[in-house]
């Protein structure tokens, strides 16, 4: 595989970023955790920089990290797969291994698959509300005090 240029990881980085801002980060949610982080990592996509603050950003990750391009890559190659609908490794495993199978009247039936979106920071405004609904939910929080008590009851 060629190597990346300066040119070619820009317009790799602003595809990516449209993916993220545009789409909500959808298509990461066909990634493994680690390829999500490593598209964060290597593109930084969630910062506002300049093509040379972007270009000084790839320099110094991969200086510290010099695995980070080629995972990077894979990573990007796969998201790319993904929205185009080709076949790919990574995001067929992650489907494969993200979806479960259940046997319903004597047949295996794919019933739901959990994916998640990496964040390269907390979202404090999506946690508060998270955590709101959970204690707004009676249900959720009778069944979170259960799980809470049990736990300090095993620590003594």
């Amino acid at each position: 595989m060629p190597r990346l240029t300066s040119r070619d990881y820009l317009i790799h980085r602003q595809f990516l970023c449209e993916q993220w801002e545009e789409r909500d980060g959808a298509a990461f949610a066909d990634l493994p955790l680690q390829e999500q982080r490593d598209l964060h990592d290597y593109y930084a996509l969630t910062v506002p920089f300049t093509e040379k603050e972007a270009l000084t950003h790839r320099n110094a990750m991969t200086k510290a990290f010099p695995s980070l391009p080629q995972k990077a890559g894979r990573a990007y190659e796969a998201i790319r797969a993904a929205i185009d609908g080709t076949p790919n490794q990574i995001v067929d495993a992650h489907h494969e291994a993200t979806t479960t199978v259940e046997l319903i009247a004597g047949k295996h039936r794919s019933l739901l698959r959990i994916t998640g979106v990496a964040r390269p920071r907390p979202d404090h405004y999506r946690l508060a509300r998270a955590l709101l609904a959970l204690a707004n939910d009676p249900v959720a929080s009778a069944t979170l005090d259960k799980a809470l008590a049990k736990h300090l009851k095993n620590r003594r």
